[in-house]
């Protein structure tokens, strides 16, 4: 349901992709002359008057567990007035302090509303979770980039504990000093971009036996740079490691209509005989699969058509020599 102090007119095209029905879109809406020209708009509407929302929620008498998503003070006073159960404070757009303030919870993106309400989405992690440590002299193009894509951006100076643990991505300026300690400290990381040349700093071998993809910019060059950050996002979110410094070469599309998981593992025999028994037990139709090894790890990508359960996950991360586990949607 959309209730918007904007036009109707406005948002119908809008949100008409998302197959939200004309009728569950309530908002102003303009009044026309007989030429089609704008001459005004309906006052009668609750919705043009100071505190539409909670006059038109009143009048509608929804029931059941009512939650609201917005950005704007007249948003939260839905849930001030009791009319709802939940209030999410919006905050991709704009982030205001007087209503993330009063939230029950801030939602950067739909994908964070979806994920901790525990329903159906495109991605099984939203983005903004990811945390991306930026350490050294990286180009503000580069960190932009990976904004836009929606992660959560953290310099190595503003860096805490916590967020270190939690730390999907690092981005590491060229001839910055490697902190392997930090590196250690986060268990959680996925993938490294080196804006130089890993060779001559970085031990990718090291980070191969963690199940960690590692890109870098041989030649140091601007190109170079934004291809690193390229490399990045279409790793989180397809599982390719198309010209990776230290896994085998694997360029993928999305797919539709699939869930698809990524399994590291140590390269030894047997391990795939195990996933695909896995995969079997549950009767699970696997749409398709990609192997690819060198002398350390195998990675395995493995698209399937079928709702899975909890239990076949920890089955599959439960497999011996298994490195890394993730499904990305």
């Amino acid at each position: 349901m959309i209730v918007s102090g904007g036009f109707k007119e406005f948002i119908t095209p809008v949100v008409k992709k998302l197959h939200i029905k004309k009728e569950n879109i309530y908002a102003n809406t303009f009044l026309f002359d007989n030429e089609g020209t704008i001459i005004g708009y309906d006052d009668k509407n609750p919705l043009s008057q100071e505190g539409g929302k909670v006059k038109l929620m009143k009048e509608l008498n929804l029931q059941g567990n009512l939650y609201g998503i917005g950005d704007g003070y007249s948003d939260f006073q839905l849930r001030e007035s009791g009319l709802i159960k939940k209030f999410f404070a919006y905050t991709e757009n704009i982030s205001r302090k007087s209503v993330t303030a009063k939230a029950d919870h801030i939602t950067p993106s739909f994908d964070e509303f979806l994920y901790i309400n525990k329903l159906p989405g495109a991605i099984s992690y939203p983005k903004n979770r990811i945390i991306c440590i930026v350490s050294g002299k990286v180009p503000a193009e580069s960190v932009e980039l990976l904004k836009q894509e929606g992660f959560t951006i953290i310099t190595e100076e503003e860096a805490d504990e916590k967020s270190v643990q939690k730390a999907g991505v690092m981005l590491i300026g060229a001839g910055a000093k490697i902190d392997e300690k930090m590196i250690k400290k986060a268990s959680r990381l996925k993938v490294i971009g080196y804006l130089g040349s890993s060779k001559e700093d970085l031990s990718p071998d090291s980070y191969t036996e963690k199940g960690i993809v590692v890109f870098d910019n041989i030649k140091s060059t601007e190109k170079g740079e934004v291809a690193i950050i390229k490399r990045i996002i279409d790793f989180i979110n397809r599982g390719s490691i198309n010209k990776s410094s230290n896994f085998p070469a694997l360029q993928l599309a999305a797919v539709n209509k699939t869930h698809r998981i990524i399994h590291i593992h140590k390269n030894v025999p047997g391990v795939m005989a195990q996933i695909n028994t896995v995969l079997a037990k549950h009767s699970i139709n696997i749409s398709s699969q990609y192997l690819m090894t060198n002398n350390k790890i195998g990675y395995v990508i493995i698209d399937i058509n079928k709702d899975y359960d909890k239990q076949l996950l920890k089955e599959l991360k439960g497999i011996e020599h298994t490195i890394q586990f993730r499904i990305l949607y």
